[in-house]
Order: C-alpha cells, then sequence, then structure tokens
C-alpha cells in the first residue's frame, strides 16, 4: 500500500494546480514532505524539467511503488552533490512554476486512483519512448506460488525472503530452499505463471530451475528408496548424486531417470524433448525406452522415443543462464516464448511461415527492445499495444 503521507503530497499538489497557491499551513505540509522525499523531489524536477513529458492513456499502467523504489535507487547516490540546489528548490515559491502540469497531474492521478482501485495486475507497461510503440512491456522475474499439501498458499517474490512456519523452507535472494529433512511429508507444488522463474534446492540437494508457465510437484522429503517429482512446462536439473536413489521426472507421459546427472526438459507441448548436458539418462514410455549419453537430446516421435545430438548446449541451458536461445526454430516457436516470459497476448494478423531463424539476446531487455531485433531477424512488423504483441506484413 501506499504511505498516506505520498497520498497528501499528491492532493497538496492537485490542490496548488488548481488554485495557483496553497495556503500557508498546507504550503508548509509540502516543504515539510518535500524535505522528506529529496530524492523524489530531485527525481521530479529533472523529468519536470524535459519537454517531451509522456502521459500514457491508461493511468493504471503506471506501477507508482515500483517507480518510487527506481526513483529512490537513482537519486540517493547523489544527495550530497545535489543538497544545495535541492534547498533552493523546496524554499522558493518560483519552484512551483516549473511543475509541468502533465507530470504533476500523472502523479496526482496515479497515486488517487490506486487509493480508490484494487491493485492493478498490469503494472509491467512502461511508456516507450525509443522505438514507437504504444507503450513497452518490462521482462519478468524471479516469482512463484508454492502449494504446500492442506496448506495456505505462499507467493513467493525475490523481494521479500519467507520462512514457512517452524519447517525450515526458505527464500534467500528468489531461491527456494528445502532443508535435508521435514518434521511434515506434504506433497509441494511450484506453481511458476507466466513472466516468472524460479531456483529451488530440494531436500537431497538437487537444483532445479523452473521456467515461466510450469509447475513442479514433489514431496518435501524424498522416499527411501526414489525421489520422484512431476514436471508441467520446462525445468533444467542438476541431480545430486545418489547411487542408491534414482532421480525421476514424470512428464507428458514419459519417465526421465538419473542418478547425477545434468538435463534441460520441455513440455510445454506434447511433443516433450529431453536435452543431456552432463551424465547418463534413461527415458521410457508406453512404447519402449532409451539410454541417453550427455550431448544427446530425445523427443518423442509419432509416440516412439527418437535420439539425436545435441544441437547445442546453450539451447539447452538458456533460459536458466538468462537468454533467449533461436536456433533453428520458427516464428511461432519464438512468439510462444515471448507470451510466456513478458505475459503478453498475441495477435497475428497473417498467416506464419515456416522459416527457421537463429539468434539469441539476454531475457532482461524490455519487448520493445527485443522486437526491434526481431523485426530485422524476421521480416514481421512487430507493434506492442498495451499487453497484446501484434504481428503484420511491414
Amino acid at each position: 500500500m501506499i504511505e498516506t503521507d505520498k497520498i497528501l503530497l499528491a492532493e497538496l499538489i492537485a490542490l496548488l494546480l488548481k488554485d495557483g497557491e496553497l495556503p500557508s499551513d498546507k504550503e508548509n505540509q509540502l516543504k515539510n514532505l518535500l524535505q522528506k522525499y529529496p530524492s523524489a523531489r530531485d527525481s521530479l524536477s529533472r523529468r519536470l524539467s524535459q519537454t517531451d513529458i509522456y502521459v500514457p492513456f491508461d493511468l493504471r499502467s503506471t506501477d507508482v511503488k515500483q517507480e518510487w523504489l527506481i526513483t529512490q535507487r537513482k537519486f540517493t547516490a547523489k544527495e550530497t552533490i545535489l543538497q544545495s540546489r535541492k534547498k533552493y528548490l523546496f524554499l522558493n515559491k518560483p519552484w512551483y512554476k516549473a511543475i509541468g502540469i502533465a507530470a504533476a497531474l500523472l502523479l496526482v492521478l496515479t497515486l488517487l486512483w490506486q487509493r480508490q482501485q484494487p491493485e492493478n495486475p498490469i503494472n509491467y507497461l512502461i511508456p516507450d519512448k525509443i522505438y514507437g510503440h504504444k507503450n513497452d512491456v518490462l521482462p519478468g522475474g524471479a516469482g512463484a506460488v508454492l502449494k504446500i499439501e492442506g496448506k495456505e498458499e505462499i507467493r513467493l517474490t525475490e523481494k521479500k525472503a519467507i520462512q514457512y512456519f517452524a519447517q525450515g523452507i526458505e527464500l534467500k535472494e528468489g531461491r527456494l530452499i528445502y532443508p535435508a529433512s521435514l518434521a511434515e511429508n506434504l506433497k509441494n507444488t511450484l506453481i511458476v505463471p507466466k513472466r516468472s522463474t524460479m531456483v529451488l534446492t530440494l531436500s537431497d540437494g538437487t537444483k532445479v530451475w523452473v521456467n515461466a508457465a510450469s509447475e513442479l510437484s514433489y514431496k518435501a522429503n524424498f522416499d527411501k528408496k526414489e525421489r520422484r517429482v512431476t514436471l508441467k512446462g520446462e525445468a533444467y536439473f542438476e541431480v545430486a548424486k545418489d547411487a542408491h536413489r534414482p532421480f525421476i521426472v514424470e512428464t507428458n507421459h514419459i519417465n526421465i531417470q538419473a542418478i547425477g546427472t545434468a538435463f534441460n526438459v520441455n513440455s510445454y507441448h506434447a511433443n516433450t524433448r529431453v536435452s543431456l548436458t552432463e551424465g547418463k539418462l534413461k527415458v521410457s514410455n508406453y512404447e519402449n525406452e532409451i539410454y541417453m549419453n550427455a550431448g544427446s537430446e530425445t523427443e518423442i516421435v509419432d509416440k516412439k522415443l527418437k535420439t539425436f545430438p545435441l544441437a547445442s548446449k546453450a539451447e539447452a541451458t538458456a533460459f536458466k543462464d538468462g537468454y533467449f536461445y533461436f536456433k533453428n526454430k520458427d516464428m511461432q516457436q519464438i512468439l510462444d516464448e515471448l507470451s510466456r516470459w513478458y505475459g503478453i497476448q498475441v495477435d497475428c494478423k497473417i498467416p506464419l511461415n515456416n522459416e527457421r531463424y537463429e539468434g539469441s539476446m539476454k531475457r532482461d531487455v524490455t519487448l520493445a527492445e527485443l522486437c526491434n531485433v526481431l523485426k530485422d531477424l524476421t521480416g514481421y512488423k512487430l507493434t506492442i499495444d498495451n499487453d497484446k504483441l501484434i504481428v503484420n506484413r511491414y
């Protein structure tokens, strides 16, 4: 929630704009609030000095809390240097005249909107002043929901560490960590929505990177004979060695068995793909079973398991390492990845061809920046409109 004094600050600015001046008591209130938030005041002054202030159509798309954090990070380091200038700004009435009406209204209306409305889920839309889109979209980040059998759901974020009751499950720096043993051996399900990813360390020491739009289910304590998990979506596993308890991943009607190895499983679609980067695996379904060595991958082809040489280790570890890796992928596959990571809808105005593309890019860029690269790579016209990506011809 937004603090009361921030709302008061917005209301005072609105009153000033309406009447042109403030009563002495309210003027003193405003001065005190500006003293309390010098970084925000300096940031506002800098923005107001620009002539091309952008006011988005939908004020709900502005995440005030996130902007406040960004403002504080940007200007705290400069406070010592700017103290004399800041003092001049808030002690002199002419400073009021420097307030640009558009920017001040943006601040006021956004604060008042969020006070009156429930938190807007589309708070990752930002202005685009570079590429000409209606707006831009921030990339995803760490986050998930943890469901523990018979308990309440826990929403995880990288900004807040949790301690689940007295059991010892922890969240540190965006990583979910299980102790070697827990008093209650309950089923856990980690739900990673679109725009999110999560890293966890299971009770046996196995590390798992779970990609967006995926679910991983597992027991808090593994059984004595095996370590079994169920996956929907995509995850990369670094399996802790245990010769007496194989590690088994169930996904899309196939079983993947390992003892100590590293591999990626992509089961977003019916044709599950297993990419092995280290060690050995046994993969089986109701048709057949095969053994994999490092540097190979297995797919289901016509309901049967087929093994091929691993085209690229970089592709198998791409999302774990924070990259998009488009090697031999068609446009539909690329758009599917963008939809999951940026949480957008894709609207194709034309049929997509089957041409294959190659390229890579960091996943921490905004959607507009990525589209600027993809339009040159693919030849498609890509347009961002709120949380929708429109694909068309030039």
